[in-house]
């Protein structure tokens, strides 16, 4: 069974090198969306070395950063100044004591689990959240990735990257091979936009909005690679 782990490699390659300007993006998405004044108190799930936590706390709000990866969390910490790190696998919030304003996960984090494990997932953070809390979604949009060929071969940051994808229903098989060798594989249900936000309703959320990049004037399409949902508690 694949455990959807990332290397070291791949930390390298794809996460220590995202643009301030594509952080400050998400950022200020957040602050549109679910700004400071009614939503302090935030929970950024899967939240790798913490890039939006702590922009979020210089931006004065109060987060707590969980992610699976001790060495991504010990990371995070180093360089963390009001924000707070713990190490959590997005399966186990209900572990943490109290509610919050709001929960993030960005990045294209969610769906590594089975469709009833996610479903858990969404009800887990719907009972985190404080009545009218609000969570965002950033994730892969099916009707995109579906379409991406079966090998393609790309170089990042110096490394020779071959991608190999393989479908079964709306899973997604990934391996990425660096430089020749096998680095990573990755298993994951990939949702289309009806059928998330279908989820999240399930979920006991109301749906605002559905755009893609960060920006509310790009409705999600196949013509994007990501997608993002704005979710309220019901």
């Amino acid at each position: 069974m694949i455990d959807n782990s990332f290397s070291k490699t791949w930390c390298e390659v794809f996460l220590r090198d995202v643009p301030e300007t594509e952080t400050r993006r998400d950022i200020e998405f957040v602050q549109r969306h679910l700004p400071r004044s009614e939503y302090s108190r935030l929970l950024d799930v899967a939240c790798g070395n913490g890039r939006h936590a702590r922009s979020l706390a210089a931006a004065g709000y109060d987060v707590l950063g969980v992610d699976r990866s001790p060495e991504l969390i010990a990371e995070a910490a180093r360089s963390a100044d009001r924000t707070r790190f713990q190490v959590l696998d997005m399966c186990h919030v209900s572990r943490l004591e109290g509610t919050f304003d709001g929960i993030l996960n960005l990045w294209h984090s969610f769906g590594f689990h089975d469709a009833a494990t996610n479903q858990a997932v969404l009800e887990a953070w719907h009972a985190k959240l404080r009545p009218r809390g609000r969570a965002i979604l950033d994730v892969y949009n099916r009707h995109h990735t579906i379409t991406r060929p079966a090998l393609e071969r790309t170089e990042r940051g110096g490394v020779s990257i071959e991608t190999r994808r393989a479908w079964r229903g709306p899973r997604l098989s990934l391996e990425l091979w660096y430089d020749g060798a096998l680095g990573d594989r990755f298993d994951w249900h990939i949702y289309a936009p009806e059928e998330l936000q279908a989820a999240c309703r399930g979920a006991g959320f109301d749906v605002l909005l559905t755009c893609a990049w960060f920006d509310e004037a790009i409705p999600a399409s196949a013509a994007h690679a990501r997608m993002q949902l704005l979710l309220e508690r019901r």
